[in-house]
């Protein structure tokens, strides 16, 4: 299943995952996507993004975006934005956490539609030194 706009990708991703359904987010990305991981890991193939997936499904994870652009350019497109992961047992007043970061993804367009082709949810760090 692909979207027929980057921003209807967007929208569908984040409701396969709030409502739990990993195959459903896996499918709305390409065979060959990478997630780039907080501390510089890439995760590479579907496999690996569904662990991902399934890990915060696990914990009890929502996830959101605020977009803050997004870039098309013939069979591509860049979605800039704040990605706000929440859930249980964290240290706020009412034992739920909240973090945010300045994500940036790249879509891809195929002969189906948009796929997320990479997704970097904490943004790029330059490389150490």
């Amino acid at each position: 299943m692909a979207a027929e706009t980057p921003a209807a990708l967007l929208a569908a991703f984040l409701a396969a995952v709030n409502a739990r359904d990993i195959d459903a987010a896996v499918e709305l990305w390409r065979e060959d996507a990478a997630i780039v991981q907080l501390d510089g890991e890439v995760l590479r193939g579907r496999e690996a993004i569904a662990g991902a997936l399934r890990t915060m499904v696990d914990n009890r994870i929502e996830i959101d975006t605020e977009v803050s652009g997004i870039v098309e350019t013939g069979e591509v497109a860049l979605v800039t934005g704040t990605l706000t992961l929440s859930g249980a047992n964290g240290d706020g007043a009412d034992g739920r956490f909240v973090t945010r970061s300045s994500s940036i993804v790249i879509y891809r367009r195929d002969e189906q539609g948009w796929r997320i082709a990479l997704d970097a949810p904490w943004g790029l760090s330059p490389p150490a030194a």
